[in-house]
C-alpha cells in the first residue's frame, strides 16, 4: 500500500518508528516530508506542525502531486461530552469550522451564516465536510464515529457547550479541516482519526496516556490495513 501518515511532530509518533525500527528519510525537494517502508507499505510521513494554515498547505501540495490508497492523519485533541475518556480513539468523519466567524448582536456567527461558504458547494456532501471513505472498513470499526471542530482558539467552560449545541460537536482540533477539506477536493481516501488528550466537561487531562494510546493505535493499524 501506498499510505500518507499525516502527524503534527514526528515526535509524536516516536513510539511507532522505535516498534518497527524505522529511519525516515528526509524528502529533498519537501522538506516536511519523510519517507519509509514498513512491512508492505510505502510510506510518505508528512509533519505538518502545529495550526491549520500548515496543515492546509502541506498536505494539498502532498496530495496534488500524487494520490495514496489511504491519507491517515494522527490527532490529539479536547473532548467536549462528558463520558468520552483521555486516551479514548475517534474516528472523525464530520468537520466543522468552529471558531472561524465572528460575533453579531452578541452571537456567534460562522462562515455559513454569514453565507460566506455554502453548504452545498464542493467539497461539502450532504451539507456537511463528511468522510464517506468506507475502505478497510473492519480495521477503522472499532473507533467511534464523531463530529469534530476545527478551532483556532481551544474551548473554555463558556465555549464548550455554545460548540456542542451548534454544531453537535464531539471533540475539537486544531488542523482536523486542513487534513480534510483537501482530501476531499482532491478525492483522496483518508481517515481522521484523534486521540483525547483533555476533557473539557470534566477537567481531566493525560498527555502521556494520549501519546501512548496513539502509538499503539498506528502500531496496529500499520499490520492491519
Amino acid at each position: 500500500m501506498k499510505l500518507l501518515l499525516v502527524v503534527a511532530s514526528i515526535k509524536d509518533i516516536h513510539p511507532f518508528l522505535q516498534h518497527f525500527d524505522l529511519a525516515p528519510v528526509q524528502n529533498g525537494a519537501m522538506k516536511f516530508m519523510h519517507s519509509f517502508k514498513v512491512l508492505h507499505h510505502e510510506v510518505d510521513l508528512v509533519e505538518t506542525g502545529v495550526g491549520v494554515y500548515q496543515t492546509t498547505y502541506k498536505v494539498t501540495k502532498t496530495i496534488a502531486a500524487q494520490k495514496y490508497h489511504l491519507a491517515l492523519k494522527m490527532s490529539f485533541g479536547n473532548a467536549y461530552k462528558e463520558d468520552i475518556e483521555c486516551g479514548t480513539v475517534l474516528n472523525i468523519v464530520n468537520e466543522k469550522p468552529g471558531d472561524f466567524g465572528m460575533m453579531v448582536d452578541n452571537e456567534w456567527k460562522d462562515l455559513y451564516d454569514l453565507e460566506l461558504i455554502n453548504r452545498e458547494d464542493e467539497p461539502h456532501i450532504r451539507g456537511g465536510l463528511i468522510n464517506l471513505t468506507n475502505a478497510y472498513m473492519n480495521v477503522f470499526m472499532p473507533f467511534k464515529k464523531v463530529v469534530g471542530v476545527t478551532v483556532n482558539h481551544y474551548a473554555n467552560s463558556s465555549t464548550v457547550q455554545l460548540r456542542r449545541e451548534k454544531y453537535k460537536a464531539d471533540c475539537e482540533t486544531g488542523d482536523g479541516i486542513g487534513f480534510t477539506y483537501p482530501c476531499l477536493f482532491e478525492k483522496q481516501l483518508l481517515y481522521h482519526l484523534c486521540v483525547i488528550e483533555r476533557n473539557l466537561v470534566t477537567g481531566r487531562e493525560n498527555f502521556n496516556l494520549a501519546t501512548e494510546k496513539l502509538n499503539e493505535t498506528l502500531i496496529d493499524l500499520i499490520q492491519k490495513i
